[in-house]
């Protein structure tokens, strides 16, 4: 009855080990356990026969050792049943454990590749003829920002215990910045250098009160400021209540030398700051192995750094004023008016315009393709009536409209499509607004001034407005879009 027992027992507990075993394996443990009951019969058969020859003492006597002799095979059985179960448990677990682990390494060594090729895969694609010999001059930007960067820190030094303006760290403004030029003729780095008053001078903007935004007239008020109980301090005399004659070498050197009256002129800053650059690009290293040229431009200057390889970048550096504690400036770049007087400092939402796609980037990740899409459009947009700044409008509009996570690769013709589409219905309009004016749906970490937010936005459009013949023109011309887009989808070119 115990051997039956445990038989019944056995049966009932190996199918819940389910396709753990083999059927082979099941056919072995079958072929054993008829092999142990003709043993036991056998056995049993001898002792029968031993019995007629024994007497019924030696009999009794026999039964205890047949009983221990049947109890241990079922042991046996039962251990050896057990043992291949374990054994097989062992196995499958080692199994999926290697398994696992062999597919989250094969997963980590995917990712450490895909996240050093993401940048590779953006410059690869799209239409790779087209972009290669901009992307390989735009990767030298970082180096030339950082060399520039070095250039201003060290003036700091020169301009210690003078008057003059401070310049601060640059900022990179600009298409060839935000990684959406596409013609070597623009590859054009523009930096954008902002100036505080030195000790002992105020700047006071004063913007156009003619009620436009951005301001295009605006000049900046340079007044004295009294420093009276901080000459320690400041390790200066106070220039208001210090008689002329007792200041010695001490002098208001911006008022004096970089204004025009008592307004900073662009001009005057201009020279200045180019003097003081070329004086400390003597004294740094890198001077010894690139070659810097300093050239004026109408309202600024521009460097030309020539590495060893004869490699040429260009930068032209633009200087701006803070409008109080926001992120616009009053600068000196250059405006669409020929003959700006060089107190003008215009307004510009430059370095707005970059922190917003600082902002993008931050929240879009590695994988996001908006400025590959916004340079196949403006690549198909050359040539025609549309400005870059029109385009790139559009592109920021749209990305406050659309989810970050929808400008992947996937989506890249989808979205390309979108800014055309966007820029048709503007066109069709005969309106596109500022996006940095009127808008809010623009991110509130970009600091705006308060006639920002509350007025209505410019129409950039206001010329399709204006002219029915330019906009007879634009229309035609975003047909003819259309038909280049699809062209370029088809051919890549």
């Amino acid at each position: 009855m115990a051997l039956a027992f445990i038989f019944a027992l056995l049966a009932q507990t190996l199918p819940l080990a389910g396709d753990e075993f083999h059927e082979d394996t099941f056919i072995r443990m079958r072929q054993r356990e008829v092999y142990l009951r003709e043993q036991m019969t056998e056995l049993l058969q001898e002792v029968e026969q031993s019995d007629r020859d024994h007497s019924r003492t030696g009999m009794l006597a026999l039964l205890p050792s047949l009983k221990i002799m049947s109890g241990l095979c079922v042991f046996g059985l039962m251990f050896w049943l057990i043992w291949k179960i374990e054994k097989k448990l062992w196995e499958d677990q080692d199994n999926s454990d290697e398994e696992s682990s062999s597919n989250e390494q094969h997963q980590q060594e995917e990712q450490q590749p895909a996240q050093q090729s993401v940048e590779e895969d953006k410059q690869s694609f799209f239409f790779p003829e087209i972009f290669r010999p901009v992307q390989e001059q735009t990767a030298n930007f970082d180096y030339v920002f950082f060399l520039l960067f070095d250039l201003i820190w060290y003036a700091e030094y020169f301009t210690i215990g003078t008057f003059y303006p401070k310049a601060h760290l640059p900022i990179g403004v600009g298409t060839s910045n935000e990684g959406w030029q596409f013609t070597e003729e623009e590859n054009v780095f523009y930096l954008f250098v902002a100036l505080t008053a030195p000790p002992g001078h105020v700047f006071q903007p004063e913007l156009d009160t003619a009620g436009e935004l951005p301001v295009r007239n605006s000049r900046i008020h340079v007044e004295l400021e009294c420093t009276c109980g901080r000459e320690e301090e400041l390790n200066m005399l106070c220039f208001v209540h210090t008689p002329e004659d007792t200041l010695g070498d001490q002098r208001p050197s911006t008022l004096q030398n970089l204004c025009t009256g008592s307004y900073l002129d662009v001009k005057k800053t201009a020279c200045w700051f180019m003097v003081l650059f070329r004086l400390v690009w003597k004294c740094m290293p890198e001077s010894a192995e690139y070659r810097m040229n300093v050239t004026l431009t109408r309202r600024s200057f521009r460097i030309q750094l020539e590495d060893p390889y004869r490699s040429l970048s260009v930068i032209d550096v633009i200087f701006g004023v803070q409008q109080g504690n926001t992120d616009i400036f009053l600068s000196s770049q250059e405006s669409e008016i020929s003959s700006i007087p060089s107190t003008t400092w215009p307004q510009t939402c430059a370095v707005a315009e970059a922190k917003f796609f600082e902002h993008i980037d931050a929240h879009a990740g590695q994988d996001s393709f908006h400025l590959e899409c916004l340079k196949v459009c403006a690549y198909i947009l050359e040539g025609y009536n549309f400005s870059p700044y029109e385009l790139k409008t559009v592109l920021m509009h749209l990305l406050t409209a659309i989810p970050v996570e929808c400008w992947s690769r996937r989506y890249f013709v989808q979205r390309t499509e979108d800014i055309l589409r966007y820029l048709q219905c503007c066109v069709e309009e005969k309106r596109l607004d500022h996006f940095l004016i009127g808008n809010e749906e623009v991110p509130a970490e970009i600091i705006l001034p308060w006639e920002f937010r509350v007025s209505v936005p410019p129409n950039l459009f206001q010329r399709l407005a204006q002219d029915p013949d330019r906009h007879e023109q634009a229309l035609y011309e975003m047909e003819m879009l259309q038909d280049r887009l699809r062209t370029l989808l088809i051919y890549g070119k």
